[in-house]
């Protein structure tokens, strides 16, 4: 049960929906051009540090869920996520590769050098700068109507 749920947050959180899918039908490899542009862009837009950034966000959260710092089994949830977590991370390198083919499949070299020249210039290095506030302002404006559609739902008025 708990492998499930952990494989659910990380399939949601990373975005796997389709992983399966994915896996049956493999295209054939991409040119290493285009690979190591992914790559660049991959690097130029913090795609590793995002990843590890949201490790670090859901192991606090999960963490916080499971209110380990008050119960023994919170604390033995929270140590064996933290577990799965590090096995998960021993795949980060051939995720990132996977990554970079997916992107390679879909872009040519020359839009990708584009679009890293793009976040490397002074508005898109402050659009990666600003992105986490962005979202995390977001999440709040979703939560807000969100919180509005339920007392909707429930015949409140806000």
């Amino acid at each position: 049960m708990r492998r499930a749920v952990l494989s659910a947050v990380l399939m949601c959180a990373f975005g796997f929906s389709g992983l399966a899918h994915a896996q049956d039908a493999a295209p054939a490899a991409p040119d290493a051009e285009r690979v190591a542009a992914a790559r660049d862009l991959m690097e130029v837009t913090g795609v590793t540090k995002q990843m590890d950034g949201m490790v670090e966000a859901m192991t606090r959260g999960f963490a916080k869920g499971a209110k380990s710092d008050t119960s023994e089994q919170g604390r033995q949830l929270t140590a064996e996520f933290e577990e799965n977590m590090k096995k998960f991370l021993a795949y980060k390198d051939e995720m990132l590769t996977d990554f970079a083919v997916l992107y390679a499949e879909n872009f040519t070299a020359e839009e990708m050098k584009s679009v890293a020249d793009f976040y490397r210039s002074g508005a898109g290095a402050k659009f990666i700068a600003k992105t986490p506030e962005l979202m995390q302002k977001g999440a709040a404006i979703g939560i807000k109507y969100s919180e509005k559609m339920m007392q909707d739902v429930q015949g409140k008025k806000p």
